[in-house]
Formats: structure tokens, C-alpha cells, sequence
């Protein structure tokens, strides 16, 4: 007869699996920032589509051998445990195909702060989504999300009023709310996905996939071409994009949707441009305005509340 652990001990396990979870998903953030960096470095001699087909690609070939590996020592059994196929074919078209297609295309048509205005409403989306997954809606939650997305719109726009009210909705901007929304997506299926299958198993599918929709879709601009005329530190810049804001990044946010739970994992995703901000500050030298100090501070209020109950 199995015998349970003691409340207090259960209640710590608990505890301690989400701070491993808040943790991990800080350093995802600051993987997914070091991209915004490093994109800069790459865009200068790639196209968007070919910077991000060749991220995929390098990212599938660092996660093959991960896999294939827990695979040869993995008891045997169904390599997709059943009910699992539909939500990872989801996450494969949202997250893999979708969201980075909407985007480079939206940034095409529209600013890229409009691009990233409209982009930070997926956290939003996504807990108000998460009934239809299983996850309870905190008002604390919410509360959060909402100081946290007051922060980032701080930090993105640099507190211009006036580039806030001149928002306007066309073509390029739909994209972005598009690419939002399947971003959106991403998150709420991987609630369904990450208690049966390995991350490095998701992400292999993801960005294999990714590679192979991307890669037709960028055939116009010539990826091989571009590939063969970049000089070292730009394949050193994507190397490094594929290895931190795909593999790692990749790894670590799924591990922490497992463990605190995709309301809790997806607000950190606020943290992306205060990271980002600093890093640009660091690195490129570029500015750090008062407004986007005070938003990265908000940012961090917001976080703190929607992890709150958590922590108790």
C-alpha cells in the first residue's frame, strides 16, 4: 500500500518546483531578449525569413541528438502517448509556423513598436483562455498581467503619448494581432502537452517544422545564397539566437508551464523588453529613457503580483 507524503512536505515540493519554475522562466526571458540583440547583428547581411528559417534549422539539428538519445534509453512504448498528437500539431502549426510568418510579416507592414504593442496582448489572451485548458483565472492573476502589460507598453513606446494614440489598425497591425493570438495558442496547448511528453520532444517538433515552412516560404530570398555570403560573427549570431532564445528558452518556458502553470509562466513573457532594454542599453549603447526605467520597475510589480498566491 503506497503511502502519501505529509501535507507539509507535498506543500514544499510544491513550492520549491515553482521557484525552479520562476527561475528558469527568468533566464528564458533573458534568452528570448539576447535575440533582439543578436537580431540586429544578423539582419544587417539576412533577411528576417532566412534569419529565422536558419534559427530553426540549427535548432532542430542541436535537439535531434538530445532526443534520439532519451529515446534509445527510454523503456519502449508509443513514441506520441494517445490524445497528445492534436494539441502538439497545434503548437507545431501556431508556434512553429504561424506566429513567426504573422510577425515577419506584420513588421513588413506596420512600425515595430505597433508589432510589439500588439504582440504584448498574448499574455492577456492567454489567461483569459485558461478555463478551456484547466487552469483555474486568479484575480491576482489578472491584476498582474495587467500591471505587468502597463510596464512593457511603458517600455516599448518609451512613455510617447503621442505614438500611443496614433495606433491604428491596418493591414500589418491585424497581422500582429493574428501572430498574438497564435502565439496565444501556443501557450494554452502546451498546458495539454507538457505533462506527457519530454520539452526537448516538443521543441524538436516545433522547430522542425518551423525549419521545413519557413524554409519554402524564404526560398525567394535565397537562404542558401545569404547563408554562404555571411561573414563569422553573423553565423556566430545565429548559432547563438538558435542555442539561447530557441533551445534554451524553449526548454526552460515549457518547464515552467509544467510546474507554476501557463498563467503564471506566459506574464514573465513582460520581462522580454525591460531585458531587452538593458541588454540594448549594455551591449549597443542605445538610450534608457525615465519611462522605460519606471516601466521595467512596473513590469516587475506585475510579476510579483501574479505570482503572489502562488508563493503562499
Amino acid at each position: 500500500m503506497a503511502v502519501s507524503a505529509p501535507r507539509g512536505v507535498t506543500a514544499y515540493r510544491g513550492l520549491a518546483a515553482r521557484t525552479r519554475a520562476y527561475v528558469g522562466l527568468t533566464i528564458a526571458t533573458a534568452c528570448w531578449a539576447s535575440a533582439f540583440v543578436l537580431g540586429k547583428v544578423v539582419l544587417r547581411e539576412m533577411t528576417p525569413l532566412v534569419l529565422a528559417t536558419w534559427r530553426y534549422v540549427v535548432a532542430t539539428l542541436v535537439l535531434l541528438p538530445v532526443v534520439l538519445r532519451a529515446r534509445a534509453v527510454a523503456p519502449p512504448g508509443r513514441a506520441i502517448p494517445p490524445g497528445v498528437a492534436l494539441p502538439l500539431t497545434a503548437m507545431v502549426v501556431s508556434g512553429g509556423v504561424l506566429y513567426p510568418w504573422l510577425f515577419l510579416a506584420s513588421l513588413a507592414r506596420t512600425s515595430a513598436a505597433n508589432a510589439s504593442l500588439l504582440i504584448a496582448l498574448n499574455p492577456i489572451v492567454t489567461l483569459l483562455l485558461l478555463p478551456f485548458v484547466g487552469e483555474r483565472l486568479a484575480r491576482m492573476q489578472v491584476l498582474g498581467a495587467a500591471v505587468a502589460f502597463a510596464g512593457a507598453v511603458l517600455v516599448i513606446s518609451r512613455g510617447d503619448l503621442g505614438e500611443l494614440l496614433g495606433l491604428r489598425i491596418d493591414a500589418g497591425d491585424l497581422m500582429a494581432l493574428a501572430a498574438a493570438a497564435c502565439w496565444a495558442t501556443f501557450n494554452l496547448t502546451s498546458r495539454l502537452v507538457v505533462d506527457r511528453l519530454p520539452a526537448a520532444t516538443v521543441n524538436l517538433a516545433v522547430y522542425a517544422g518551423g525549419a521545413i515552412a519557413l524554409g519554402v516560404l524564404g526560398l525567394g530570398d535565397g537562404p542558401i545564397v545569404q547563408l554562404a555570403h555571411a561573414t563569422p560573427p553573423v553565423l556566430a549570431a545565429v548559432v547563438a539566437m538558435a542555442v539561447l532564445s530557441s533551445v534554451v528558452a524553449g526548454q526552460l518556458f515549457l518547464d515552467g508551464v509544467r510546474d507554476a502553470g501557463v498563467g503564471r509562466a506566459v506574464v514573465f513573457i513582460y520581462l522580454v523588453p525591460v531585458l531587452t532594454a538593458l541588454m540594448s542599453f549594455a551591449v549597443l549603447g542605445e538610450g534608457l529613457s525615465t519611462p522605460q526605467v519606471a516601466g521595467g520597475a512596473t513590469v516587475l510589480t506585475g510579476l510579483m503580483l501574479a505570482t503572489r498566491s502562488a508563493a503562499r
